[in-house]
Parts: structure tokens; sequence; C-alpha cells
């Protein structure tokens, strides 16, 4: 069994989620008959090849992001919109929940692409973000060339009148030292893995401006394959993982403002004042998103209605959890 990511051991997804899931495999595997294979930063193919690497049994299981393949799994991206949850443990569990077979998105969506998420990190608090321009209002990104994960993201940088260039985060400290682009919009837990606190100036802190969502996910035909006691193996590996992700992404986003304070980054906190003009990016965000969706014939506003119930869901047992 091959499995293949993109991240790097020192990312947060790396060092939690991805470890505790390779742990629980290669412990318990090989006796249920699993020879494991572990294919890390993108050794097996980029973020958007990960659904093909799937079908065409490259790989077994594999790191999907769906702001990477927004074509392919457009309403997966359902959980990077703007206006969400900025709990990692929150969001995590609300997307995996509605992503279970038998729920709108799998059976529209994810099963028809032979994709079945095991664990989800989700990783929240998308701030603007730039090298060399003040970010304290909105209309500081009209005009700006602004770095997008694409997806979501993309929709986000539109409503803000920004123009979006689409590229991996890994490309983005050579980009914005040469000024070929001006900003991005990231998460803090996503900036120091790859030390793009040293090429940042500005950050908004608390705009809310979205999320991103990688589903950890075995090709469904191969899981209709397996014996019971592989599934079994499979199962307490993702739960585990579900787990020590979400945690290590709470951490880590506390961890990341600090580091990126640190290095010199100002951080522009989003005061009650302002925040309508940054809340008033989300809706229409949203509205469009499943108006596009819906007028080709898929059923995006059942999927954000089952996404906003489960959150909710989410959000009293962890608020439970954490009382």
């Amino acid at each position: 069994m091959r499995i293949g990511d993109s991240f790097a051991a020192t990312h947060p997804i790396g060092r939690s989620g991805t470890a505790a899931f390779m742990e629980v495999l290669e412990s318990k595997g090989p006796d249920a008959g699993m020879d494991i294979e572990y294919y890390a930063s993108g050794q097996l193919g980029k973020q958007r090849d990960m659904p093909a690497v799937l079908r065409t049994g490259i790989a077994q299981i594999a790191a999907v992001s769906p702001a990477y393949v927004g074509t392919q799994l457009p309403m997966s991206n359902v959980g990077d919109l703007p206006g969400f949850t900025q709990d990692p443990c929150v969001g995590g569990d609300a997307m995996l929940e509605i992503m279970q077979p038998g729920t709108t998105l799998f059976e529209a969506e994810l099963a028809p692409q032979d994709v079945r998420p095991l664990w989800v990190a989700y990783i929240p608090g998308y701030e603007a973000m730039s090298g060399a321009f003040p970010v304290d209002s909105v209309k500081a990104l009209q005009g700006k060339i602004m770095r997008s994960t694409g997806g979501a993201a993309d929709r986000v940088v539109d409503q803000a009148g920004a123009a979006g260039v689409s590229m991996p985060l890994g490309d983005m400290y050579e980009a914005i030292s040469r000024g070929t682009v001006e900003g991005t919009l990231a998460s803090p837990i996503s900036i120091t893995p790859y030390s793009l606190e040293e090429v940042i100036s500005y950050s908004t802190d608390g705009a809310r401006l979205g999320s991103f969502t990688v589903t950890y996910s075995v090709s469904n035909s191969v899981w209709n394959e397996m014996t019971p006691d592989q599934q079994a193996v499979l199962a307490e590996a993702s739960e585990l993982a579900q787990v020590e992700v979400c945690e290590e992404l709470t951490r880590s986003m506390d961890e990341s403002k600090q580091a990126m304070r640190d290095a010199g980054v100002q951080m522009v906190a989003v005061t009650d004042a302002q925040r309508p003009e940054w809340e008033a990016l989300a809706a229409p965000v949203r509205e469009a998103w499943v108006d596009d969706l819906e007028s080709i014939g898929l059923p995006a506003q059942q999927v954000l209605d089952d996404f906003t119930a489960a959150l909710a869901r989410a959000e009293s047992e962890h608020g439970g959890e954490r009382s």
C-alpha cells in the first residue's frame, strides 16, 4: 500500500496527523497483510495530481486538497469558504462528517471520483498578508496581485478587488521577494514552515478569510477490496490522526503568529469597528459559490447546509470538551 502526500516531516500536518497515521499502519498493517510504503513531499505527484494518483493506482492513499482540484471536487471546497470556524478540531470533524458514505457530498462527488476520506486536516484562520503594503482594510487589497490557493480563496480575492495568482505556497518566497506577487491569503500555520515570515511585512489578525482542507483519502475501490481486518487498521490509524492533527494545528496557530511577530511582521488586528467590512466579503462569496455550482446541477446548497449543521454539532462537542 503506497501512501503519498506533499508535506515535509516538519510541517504541522506531517509531524502530527501523518506521523500518527503511519505509526499505526506500520505497527499493525503487516499483521493484516498490508505492506506500507510512504512517499512524502510530493514524490508521487503534486497536490493537483492526487485524485488521479488514487484513480490510477500510483498510490492507494493520498492527501487530497480540494482547493487544488476544484474542477474535480468543487463541492468539497465548502470548508474553505470564508466566515466559518477558526477551530481546527471543529472544522476538521465537521468536514469528515459530511464526507462519509451516505452523505450528499460523498455520493454526489467523492464516490464518482473514487475518493474516500479517512481523516481531515483543517487549517483555518486565513489572513491577508503582504510584502510591502499595510493590510489595514479590505480596500488596501484592491488592485493588488495576490497569491491564492485556488477554489474558495480565489473567490475571496476577486470579491476584494485584487488580482489572484495561483501558486503553491512553497513558491511564494521567491515570488514575493521579487515582487511578482504583492501578497497572499494564507493561514499563519502555513507561513513559518516555508520561512515566509522573512519576506512578509504585514498581516491581518482575525480577518477570517477562509480555511484550507486536506483529506487523507483512500481509493474507494481499494477500500471495498480490503479485508475487514485491513479496514479496521485504517480506521484506527485515521481516528488517531484526526485527533493528533487538530490538536497540533491548534497549538501551531498561536506559535506561528508569535513567530511572525518575532520576525517583525506587523499583525494588524481586525477591530470590532472593522469587522463588518471584512465579514461583508464572506456572504457574497458563499452565495456565489452556491449559485455557480447549482447552475451546473450540483447540490451545493445541500452540502453547505450539511456543513453548517455539522459545524454546530462539532462546536457543541468540542466546546464541552474544553469547558
